[in-house]
């Protein structure tokens, strides 16, 4: 089966009907199906990567679904934006964690947010989604 995707243009995958103590003559006949690379041998083998793939990525996201943050905010939305600053320091306990609240004013195409301050002033800074949580009034 193919494992990378150059497997499906060059035909390297597994050859199907392979077992241990075939004789010359049937390795020869195997090998020269693989290298004819049949459009049924290979719609076959991109099936099985296409199915190999989703079943990854089904098992990447039940496994990591915690950390997985799927938070988008629409504008308007108030948020904290994270302060990376002071992440790796351990002197920090006393100093702001957070910035904000902000007001969301818009998405950009790379998906990061654009904010503004509560008084209208947009941010030049972008912030990436992963900083920013979102901030709930009391």
């Amino acid at each position: 089966e193919a494992v990378l995707p150059f497997d499906l243009s060059e035909a390297t995958f597994m050859i199907d009907g392979w077992k241990a103590g075939l004789n010359t003559a049937d390795l020869l006949a195997l090998r020269i199906r693989q290298l004819k690379k049949l459009p049924e041998d290979i719609e076959k083998a991109a099936d099985t990567l296409k199915k190999a793939r989703f079943r990854s990525k089904a098992r990447f996201e039940k496994k990591f679904e915690r950390r997985l943050k799927r938070d988008s905010y629409r504008p308007g939305d108030l948020v904290l934006a994270r302060n990376p600053r002071f992440e790796k320091r351990h002197d920090t306990k006393h100093l702001p964690r957070y910035f904000g609240p902000y007001e969301v004013h818009r998405r950009n195409r790379g998906g990061a947010y654009i904010l503004k301050e509560l008084d209208g002033t947009i941010i030049k800074e972008t912030f990436a989604a992963f900083r920013l949580y979102p901030y709930f009034r009391r």
